[in-house]
């Protein structure tokens, strides 16, 4: 624990010496300085029968009451070489603990040239091309943001270290360098109710031993091949959700293991409309699926199509499935009372927008429907854009399945509506 608290207020004391050295420079060479951020509430309301006789978090019904400031300061050297920026939020969550607290979302530098650059610093990293499925973007995400409806920019979160950029004419890359391990943020129990409830206690969450000599590497290389954006991955970390194992029927520990990705992509024009392909690879530390506790190795894919029309309405479709290796070790080592996953999962989608009103309202539509799962996930949200810098969104959260422990089934006991309103400055 105390490792952890000296990690976030070394953060946070970064951010405000950010923050305090664009302000210093608002004074001395203000045509560089920029300070944007927003003031924002976000609330959400469980609508579904909890059916757990009063537990925790069974009486909550408010998931979130939550009031956020943003301060996002910048500085760009009138050359262009250096740049600085920062993203600092302060919040309020009234359901969780009734307190102020703060976190640094993203805190960097960047040195640009004229065929390379380098963002150095706690920065968010998006690669990839699903639509709220992730198979080259093996960065954190924050899944109970996600679920609770918090604005979809808290899916995402930074990782603390450097990005290098290289370009030409043939060929295009980056590299990704991580020495401070980030972990998804899993689904929340203190105001959640997902399987198995109630969860056993964690006793333990041991994080990789990284550092500057032992880091997280990501690589991806890119370049147009006949018009389309082709794209190359590879990944040498770990699992960013952990595996879990009982120390007793009542606790757990959690632990992180080893993970080489093996990816490609590519996007471009067809059909009149936009087709997307992606693949990945995942090379588990459990080689053969003999431990049970770790995953197994498995082939993720995705195919998607987008396609605009008339009146600024959109529609795109994908289909995503992941195919688990060396099934028979699985289901021979897994545990009597353990559920059994099948070998394949497939995952279908369907995204639907449309502008309204001078594309001051938007309409949209997301739904995930799994036929081997058997469960849903529907999202119906409508933004509107009340001037330049104030806007707000109503909407929903909705799951549902036949088992209890399948991924979207899982929070069958979560449906909720939510709305953010946010001001910007």
């Amino acid at each position: 624990m105390k490792k952890q608290l000296s990690v976030k207020n070394i953060k946070l004391i970064t951010g405000l010496f950010l923050l305090f050295t664009v302000y210093y420079s608002l004074f001395t060479v203000s045509y560089a300085f920029d300070l944007h951020g927003f003031l924002q509430g976000n609330y959400s309301y469980r609508t579904s029968n909890t059916n757990c006789s009063g537990a925790v978090p069974c009486d909550k019904y408010w998931l979130l009451i939550e009031e956020r400031a943003q301060l996002s300061p910048s500085y760009e050297d009138p050359s262009g070489f250096f740049a600085a920026k920062a993203k600092l939020d302060f919040f309020h969550d009234a359901v969780v603990e009734s307190k102020w607290d703060a976190a640094l979302r993203e805190a960097y530098f960047t040195l640009s040239g004229g065929f390379a650059d380098a963002k150095i610093g706690r920065q968010i990293v998006t690669w990839g091309l699903g639509d709220l499925v992730f198979i080259n973007d093996v960065f954190p995400k924050d899944w109970t943001a996600f679920i609770i409806g918090r604005p979809i920019e808290y899916l995402k979160k930074g990782v603390d270290g450097a990005k290098l950029g290289i370009y030409s004419s043939t060929l295009n890359g980056e590299l990704v360098i991580i020495p401070v391990f980030e972990a998804d943020t899993l689904p929340d129990s203190k105001r959640l109710i997902f399987y198995p409830f109630p969860a056993p206690a964690v006793n333990k969450d041991v994080k990789p031993n990284t550092d500057l000599s032992n880091p997280e590497i990501a690589i991806k290389l890119y370049r147009p091949i006949m018009e389309w954006d082709t794209s190359i991955y590879f990944y040498n970390g770990f699992y960013r959700s952990p595996a879990a194992r009982m120390d007793s029927a009542s606790s757990v520990t959690y632990y992180y293991p080893s993970l080489k990705v093996y990816g490609a992509s590519t996007q471009g024009a067809a059909l009149d409309g936009i087709l997307s392909l992606e693949a990945g690879y995942y090379d588990s530390q459990d080689k053969n699926g003999n431990d049970p506790e770790i995953e197994n190795s498995q082939i993720r894919y995705l195919i998607a199509y987008q396609k605009a029309f008339a009146g600024d309405f959109t529609a795109g479709i994908q289909y995503y499935a992941e195919k688990m290796m060396d099934y028979g070790n699985y289901t021979r080592t897994l545990g009597p009372k353990l559920p059994r996953k099948d070998e394949a999962r497939e995952l279908y989608s369907i995204r639907l927008t449309r502008l309204l009103h001078y594309q001051t309202i938007k309409l949209s539509l997301f739904t995930f429907y799994s036929p081997t799962d058997k469960d849903y996930f529907i999202n119906p949200e409508i933004k509107y854009n009340i001037s330049d810098n104030l806007w707000t969104i109503i909407g929903a959260n909705i799951f549902d399945g036949e088992r209890a422990n399948t991924f979207l089934g899982q929070f069958r006991h979560d449906d909720n509506i939510y709305w953010n309103i946010r001001y910007e400055f």
